[in-house]
């Protein structure tokens, strides 16, 4: 199987569960405090479980937090660039987890905001490979300069996967139309789509996202859309794929489980709306647990894809 490599920053969610988020100046009780590797890890882990060759092109620190993001990285198996560790700690996520399991995020950046080319140097990408890019490390001035120019010298074939995530709209300009022009999957949910085209019905959100990007007609837009599924256009071709229905418990990670499971399956050769069924199918079996990397195995994704086909 062809490799998904990602450079997705991977950092420690310090996740409590909590009836509501409170309203400022407020303070609300929650559950006991729990440190759970997230961030890039959800993404890697999903690729890893669906049986994809998954290679870490990012950073992990050096500290408490940065054993472990390693530790993690290595009961799933995944391969990590040699030399790319940094001074400092692993940054921290604090995720608040409400009754309806939506999540609310504050993230600290730690080393792994700190992506040098020396750190991509030792990567050497196929033309059969997938790349996920994460619209953090597009933020983070430590990161998006090295990784631009790294995925702009990406050989012709190289799929590359782009997730801008909830920080949509501190990504510069120029970082935007650099990394997009090389991006044959733009990945976002409808919260992001939103921020991106306000205002804009649904259904004409992929137009808009195309004329505002400027991408190229290759390009393939997808928009998760939760509990229904995701939509998704490309060449002028286009569809709805729908999800299972199931008891969401935390939503936390359920994005990039979806792009996880969609590059690997990309790299395994599926087309886009296979890839997404299995994605959407990913997906709603992760947030059925608490936690960030709740990625089913390709055994139980199987089987998942199954039943849901019978039901």
């Amino acid at each position: 199987m062809n490799r998904v490599i990602s450079t997705g920053s991977i950092i420690v969610d310090l996740t409590v569960s909590v009836s509501a988020v409170p309203l400022p100046g407020g303070d609300v009780l929650a559950s006991p405090l729990q440190a759970l590797v997230g961030g890039g890890f959800n993404l890697a882990a999903a690729a890893s479980r669906h049986g994809a060759h998954v290679v870490y092109a990012g950073v992990i620190g050096s500290g408490p937090y940065g054993q472990l993001a390693s530790a993690a990285l290595a009961s799933e198996g995944i391969t990590r660039v040699p030399g790319a560790a940094a001074s400092g700690d692993t940054g921290v996520c604090i995720t608040l987890v409400d009754d309806q399991a939506e999540r609310t995020f504050i993230t600290s950046p730690g080393a792994e905001s700190r992506l040098a080319p020396e750190h991509l140097d030792a990567v050497r990408p196929q033309s059969d490979d997938v790349v996920c890019v994460s619209g953090y490390d597009a933020v983070y001035e430590g990161s998006r300069d090295a990784l631009t120019e790294w995925v702009e010298s990406l050989p012709l074939g190289t799929t590359v996967v782009f997730d801008p995530g909830p920080l949509v709209d501190e990504i510069p300009e120029s970082i935007w139309n650099a990394l997009l022009a090389r991006t044959d999957v733009l990945t976002l949910n409808d919260a992001e789509a939103e921020q991106l085209t306000p205002g804009v019905v649904p259904t004409d959100q992929h137009f808009a996202l195309r004329e505002l990007l400027r991408l190229r007609p290759e390009t393939a837009t997808v928009i998760r859309r939760g509990s229904t599924g995701c939509t998704w256009r490309s060449n002028g071709a286009h569809g709805h794929v729908s999800a299972p229905r199931v008891v969401a418990v935390d939503t936390t990670g359920a994005g990039d489980t979806h792009t996880g499971t969609m590059a690997a399956a990309l790299a395994e050769g599926f087309d886009l709306p296979t890839a997404l069924r299995r994605a959407n199918v990913a997906a709603a079996d992760s947030v059925t647990r608490r936690g960030p990397a709740t990625a089913p195995t390709r055994a139980q994704l199987d089987a998942l894809l199954v039943r849901a086909a019978a039901s």
